[in-house]
């Protein structure tokens, strides 16, 4: 119960970058940890949880991102999400998925930082 209500605080004081970016990490941990069929299976079943999550906000009408942007990775959502089922599958290596993991993580980091990097606009007479 503590837990929960500690995750819950963390998530609200992050930014949708951030959550994103650690739920990222933790499936992509999951992945790489996955030793067993067990552990596979609810691994993949994270990742495919985690993109259609992904694909449902990127299809909003309020999303702000580019068009073109969403385009893509509602592609690479689609294609991770055929990817999770044929893993599912079958026996096949998790190394396309965890690559491709590791690639959004590096751009929400190198978004973050580039966020972090500009400096607020100075607004007269602001105390």
């Amino acid at each position: 119960m503590m837990h929960a209500r500690y995750a819950a605080q963390q998530n609200a004081a992050a930014n949708p970058r951030e959550i994103e970016l650690r739920a990222f990490r933790y499936v992509n941990g999951l992945l790489a940890g996955a030793t067993d069929v067990p552990s596979r299976m609810a691994a993949l079943h994270k990742a495919h949880r985690l993109w259609s999550l992904l694909i449902a906000d990127l299809a909003q009408p309020g999303n702000a991102l580019p068009p073109d942007l969403k385009g893509r990775l509602i592609s690479l959502g689609l294609w991770a999400q055929r990817e999770v089922d044929a893993r599912m599958a079958d026996e096949g290596g998790l190394d396309a998925l965890i690559a491709l993991h590791r690639d959004m993580i590096a751009g929400l980091e190198a978004q973050q930082a580039a966020a972090a990097a500009t400096p607020l606009p100075f607004v007269a007479g602001a105390a």
